[in-house]
Order: C-alpha cells, then structure tokens, then sequence
C-alpha cells in the first residue's frame, strides 16, 4: 500500500508540501535484502575530496619547502639574537634564564636569558654562553635538564619558585614522563576495556530487560528524589538543601520534577509495546556484534589511519606556522611569527580538510558498520553473510565514497558555521565588556541562536549517520538516502524515539561505566604496585591518560553497538513495510514478535 495521497500537479509544486506525504514506497528489491545491483553515486563529490587531498598535499610540499621550524622553537636571548641561528650564535642552541642581580629575602631579581652551548645540571656549573663579541663563561644559578631547547629548573629546586612564570611550557615535562614509565599499565588498561566491553555485551544479552527497566527505574527516581528535595528546601525543612532563597520557586521546580515525572509515566504505559521493542533491537544488537566480531577491528584500524594522519597534519601545520618573519618578544625567548595572508589562506584550507577527513573517516566507519549488520539482518532469510566486513569496505570505496564525502562535508560546513558563530561571540563580548546592557542584551541573543545552531547540527548529524544506512541497505545517493531515511524515521517516529533514547542512554552510561572501570584499576595498580609507585613523580596524568584511552576504546565499540543498534531498527521497519509482518528478524526480535505482533 502507498504512503503518498493522490497529488493534484497543479496543487503542490513539491510533493513534499503536502502534510500528508508521508514518503515514497521503499523499493521492492529490499525483499531480498540489501540490494546488490547498485552503481557509483555522487561521483561529482568524490572527484571534489579527491581534488581536496591533492591541495592538501600541495600545501604539504610547499610548507615543507618553504617553512623553516628552527624560526619557530629556536629561542632568543634578551639580545634578540636567535639560539642556535644567529650568527656566532650556531653553538649556543639553547635558553638559559639567568639572574643578573642578588637575590634577597626570596624576591626577583632582573632575569635575563642567555644562549648556552649545554644545560648545566648543577648549580655552580661554569657553562659557555654566546654573545655578539664571541664565547663567554658564566656561573650556573640552578641546576636544569633540557626541554624544547630551553634549560628548565627541577622542581624540586629551590629556584624553581622565582623562575616558574619563565617556564610555563617546561612545568610538565617530569608528569608527562610518567606516561611513559607506565606504559604496560595503560595497555593492561587497553585490555581490561575490551574485556569489560565483551562482558557488558553478555549480560546485555542474558538480561537487557533488567538493565533497560533499571534505567528507566532510576530516571523516575531521580526526578522524584529532586522534586522533594526542593519541595523541603522550599519549605525550610533540611538546613543544607537550600537551593534558592524563594519560597516559591523550589515550589514550582518541585512541581516541575514531578510533572516531568507523571507525563514519563504516562508515556510509559501508552508506548510499553515499544519499550519492549527497544530491548529485543537492543539484545539483537548484542547478537550482531557477537556474531560479526570483526566489524569492531574496522573503527579501530580507522581510529590508527587517523592517528598517522593527525601527525602528518601536525607536521605541516607547523611548518606552515613558521612559514613567515619571525619576532622577537623582550618577555618571553620564543618568538612571534609574522603570516601574510596566503599562508593563512593554506593554514585554514589544511584545517578544514584535516576536519573533513575526520568526518569522512567517521563516516567510513558508520557505513561499514552499518552495511555488516544490514547483511547481518537480512541473512535469516537466507542472504549470504560471507566476508560482510570485506564486501561492504569494498562497497563503500568502490561505490558509495562520493556519498560518505558529501555527508562528511555537508557537517564540515555546520562545523565551521558554528566556529565562526561562536568567533562572534567572543569578539562582540569583548567589545562590550563595560557595558552591562549591551552585554545582557548579547549574550541573551548568543545564547539563543547558539542553541539553534547546536540543535540544527545534531539534527543534521542524526539525518547524515541515517541517510549512511539506507545508502548501505538501498544503494542510493546521499540525498536519495537521507529523503528515504527521514521518511522511514517519521512513519515510525514514536519507535524510533523511544529506542533511540533508550540506546543512546544505554550506551552513554555502557561507556562511563566502562571507562570508570578500566582507569580504577589502572590507578590502583600504579599507587599500589612498588615498582610504579616509587617510579612516578605523580599518579595524576598516568590515570588522566588512563582515562582517555578507556573511554576512547569503549566510545569506538559502544558507537559500534549503537550504529547496530541504528541499522536493526531500520531495518525491521523496512521489513515490516515490505511484508506488513517483519519476515527477516533474528532471534531477539522473534520474542517479541510473538508477544506483542497481531
């Protein structure tokens, strides 16, 4: 049966105009599941990203030729002669910050730096400096170690308190050590993620009822728990739960909690059908990564093209920074870099093509995912599943990468809308910094158009992570895709509501509750094992970088089960629109069938 209402040509020019359209039919050749006889689309978009990386290597080869990082990093002397550069100066590469004047009763003296040949290690050490008359000697103040060619004090010295405005970038040289010293923690750490990973997907599979109505238990009990909070801070009767001087206003946000509360609960019992539908796409998601285990392998391969991507870009962007006339600055030894306004151009084309490429990776990655578990789906009624991992990277170069560059561009140009909005606010809000109305009045107007923006960018990342699947299950355009999966989404817009906010609840709390974890242990065993906890100077960036590799690892396979969690749902609505009775459901799904499908 049609979705569409017979459309009079000369009524609407769009059939889009009609608030009765609701879409076109998916095409029939689904019933075989994900079609097989499919072309290149977009082709225009990919012959633009490729022309992108060819401007991007361009730009790589003339800041290469022409950049010079020694200008850059190499420090200067109170002189303004460069360490290391200058003339006379080629043997003096590094900055030595040296008090000119007694010191007394703890106070400053008159600094100056010096361009020395080494970094003296202890105090008292006769070190030679360079000068524009020749080669001098002078007496160390301080004992130092050498970091970015600056001699930067211990902290454990005595000085490092007079001369620790000087070396702000040196502070952390000793704790960023420590990561090193701890390397095999952070890859037991790597592990305990990937196993906590797998043991959540089990016991989402064994009880992903109790979890699902566990969270929602726990939402109900929050708002009702906050509610009298401010309901007993309103009336006085808890000391240390003041929350507002006004009587009043705990009231009312009191009231606020409770309502938000009953209308949940009344949406709780008129959608319980599809709560239950959301756990059986949450288990059969579970199903899917189990079954297809080598499709987490792809975002972790893609998450380390990335990385080496991310260093050739650091590599020419800095490049390109010293690609002008460098500046000598009396307060600090490194100088400023004069850019003419063609090397800005190429630094914010190789910065928007670093985030383009970033989005086009993450959109790889979702296709991939998404076209495995649409074969994954669609093989219970017999579609082959051999080498899923294979043929949908194969299909996703060869026929759908023009598609994945336009999604990835089209969030690239809602990136930067929302850089250059945000640009905005920061100049008006310090043109106006002494005016209190003007400031009141721009904030209000920022604030407003800022939360537009955001929400137009995560509504148009919600389409584009779609409009990816049905390019890997129908084999269409971009745009084709994003109108087919918009449509599909609104037909059924209370199921996917529910189980998509079920899901990404689920897997927000799956991702803390994972990192947490891992970075736990990993702390416990650096402050409790001998060999590490006498070797650090300090347990607090070892369990900061402890934390930000759990997360990621649990972030790339939580995103994982969250795209399957994506892909199933629209698949079984397409099942269901094709046979009025979903035909190709995996075993989860199969439960519920039978419990609630008439």
């Amino acid at each position: 049966m049609s979705n569409n209402t017979q459309l009079l040509p000369s009524e609407w020019e769009y059939p889009e105009q009609n608030p009765d359209y609701k879409g076109n039919d998916l095409d029939k050749r689904l019933e075989q599941g994900p079609i097989e006889d499919r072309g290149c689309t977009d082709c225009i978009w990919c012959i633009l990203y490729l022309i992108m990386w060819g401007c991007l290597i361009a730009i790589g080869v003339i800041a290469l030729s022409n950049g010079d990082p020694e200008s850059l990093f190499q420090p200067y002397d109170s002189q303004g002669q460069q360490c290391g550069v200058s003339e006379n100066f080629q043997n003096c590469p590094y900055s030595y910050l040296m008090n000119t004047t007694q010191i007394v009763d703890n106070q400053p003296g008159d600094f100056e730096y010096y361009c020395v040949t080494v970094c003296p290690s202890n105090v008292d050490q006769a070190i030679n400096y360079c000068s524009i008359n020749g080669s001098q000697v002078l007496t160390a103040s301080y004992g130092t170690y050498a970091y970015m060619s600056v001699c930067s004090p211990y902290k454990n010295d005595p000085f490092w308190n007079l001369t620790k405005d000087f070396f702000t970038l040196t502070a952390s040289e000793a704790d960023f050590q420590d990561i090193g010293k701890t390397w095999a923690i952070s890859l037991f750490v790597c592990v305990i993620t990937l196993i906590l990973a797998n043991f959540l997907m089990f016991l989402v599979k064994q009880c992903a009822s109790c979890l699902v109505w566990g969270v929602l238990i726990l939402y109900f009990g929050l708002l009702i728990i906050f509610g009298f909070l401010f309901y007993y801070s309103g009336k006085g009767d808890f000391s240390n739960a003041h929350f507002g001087n006004s009587h009043g206003w705990c009231l009312a946000i009191a009231i606020i909690f409770w309502s938000i509360a009953g209308i949940s609960l009344l949406f709780l019992f008129c959608f319980y059908k599809r709560i239950y539908l959301a756990i059986a796409v949450i288990k059969a998601a579970a199903d899917f990564t189990r079954d297809v285990w080598q499709v987490v392998i792809v975002p972790l391969c893609i998450f380390g093209v990335m990385i080496g991507f991310l260093i050739f870009w650091i590599y020419s962007t800095t490049y390109l920074l010293s690609y002008g006339t460098s500046i000598y600055q009396q307060l600090s030894p490194f100088p400023t870099i004069d850019l003419n306004s063609g090397v800005i151009g190429m630094i914010v084309g190789n910065s928007i093509a670093f985030y383009w490429n970033c989005q086009f990776a993450m959109a790889f990655s979702q296709y991939v995912v998404a076209s495995c578990c649409c074969m994954w789906y669609f093989h219970h009624m017999g579609v082959n599943l051999h080498r899923p991992v294979f043929k949908s990277i194969k299909r996703g170069l060869m026929h759908h990468s023009g598609s994945l560059a336009l999604g990835s561009l089209i969030l690239t140009f809602v990136a930067i809308l929302r850089f250059i909005f945000d640009l905005l606010h920061k100049m008006f809000k310090q043109g106006v910094q002494q005016n209190k109305a003007a400031t009141g009045c721009l904030k209000c107007w920022f604030g407003y158009y800022g939360c537009i923006i955001h929400c137009f960018e995560r509504f148009i990342r919600y389409i584009t992570q779609n409009a990816y699947i049905m390019v890997a299950m129908t084999g269409k355009s971009f745009c084709k895709s994003a109108h087919d999966a918009y449509y599909l989404i609104f037909r059924h817009k209370a199921a996917v509501a529910i189980t998509d906010g079920i899901g990404e609840i689920f897997s927000t709390l799956s991702i803390l509750s994972i990192g947490v974890t891992a970075t736990f242990i990993g702390f416990i065993m650096i402050t409790q094992i001998d060999h590490y906890s006498i070797m650090i100077s300090s347990p607090v960036l070892p369990t900061v970088f402890f934390a930000f590799i759990s997360l990621t690892l649990s972030s790339v396979f939580m995103n994982v089960y969250g795209m399957g969690i994506d892909t199933i749902l629209l698949c079984y609505m397409a099942d269901k629109e094709l046979f009025s009775t979903a035909k190709s459901v995996p075993v989860s799904l199969q439960d519920f069938l039978h419990k609630y499908q008439k």
